[in-house]
């Protein structure tokens, strides 16, 4: 049986709009294929954004829930339909259900961000469970925290003999435009993961739609979207993965 891989996904929509290309991938190649959500994504502007207290960019307006005939979201229910995203996504990349794992390290009780020491933690788990897997996680050069600290865990266990096989880092879109808007190299040094083929980028297209779909009264907030509408488009445009080996 093929080793399995492991992909450690700090938010709600890092799997697509950041590792999807290489996710479907490794499902299409028969490898058992876990997805790890660290969050429930509670801290996003787009609760904002969806409750009408501000702009949206990916609406080009404001929204009214009064007239559009939804309540305001709170946190959790922000949250709530953040995890039906990351699930429909995950169908459409191949994940099966019984390899998705969910976290709660946004969890208000221990601190709406995560950390370093919880990311780790985590990590070392699968590590535990998957003596034989292979992992992926955000780049340690990433510029949002918590995409980071993933990165940074995943490269310190390696490190410390922690994974005896292969560690993979990907830069995020948030991190690309950073570096490409001050006409900087991306750090890293890697390289590009493009689809294979026609059927990978439809399977990455899909998973998309799951955070653009927009239908309050079945739940559906197209929080994705609401949230980076731009990096979405962007990967759409042009699909690739920007990734890096450990140390790099």
């Amino acid at each position: 049986m093929a080793r399995p891989v492991v992909f450690y996904s700090p938010h709600a929509d890092d799997e697509t709009l950041n590792m999807g290309i290489t996710i479907a991938e490794h499902v299409a190649a028969g490898r058992p294929t876990h997805v790890v959500l660290m969050t429930h994504g509670r801290v996003t502007g787009a609760l904002a954004a969806i409750n009408g207290t501000t702009a949206s960019g990916y609406w080009k307006a404001t929204h009214n829930p009064a007239l559009e005939n939804y309540s305001p979201l709170t946190a959790e229910q922000l949250a709530e339909a953040r995890m039906h995203e990351f699930h429909n996504a995950c169908g459409q990349l191949g994940v099966p259900a019984s390899t998705r794992h969910v976290h709660d390290l946004d969890n208000p009780s221990s601190g709406d961000t995560l950390t370093y020491d919880e990311a780790k933690s985590v990590i070392q788990s699968y590590i535990t469970q998957f003596p034989d897997a292979d992992h992926y996680t955000l780049s340690d050069h990433d510029i949002h925290p918590d995409h980071a600290a993933c990165g940074q865990a995943l490269r310190d266990l390696y490190n410390a003999g922690a994974i005896q096989y292969n560690v993979r880092f990907v830069i995020s879109m948030a991190t690309r435009n950073d570096y490409e808007s001050k006409g900087t190299t991306i750090p890293g040094g890697g390289w590009k993961d493009t689809p294979t083929d026609a059927t990978i980028t439809q399977r990455v297209i899909n998973a998309c739609r799951c955070y653009a779909a927009w239908s309050p009264n079945t739940g559906a907030y197209a929080v994705g979207y609401h949230s980076v509408a731009g990096q979405f488009d962007k990967l759409l445009a042009n699909p690739f993965h920007y990734l890096h080996y450990v140390n790099q």
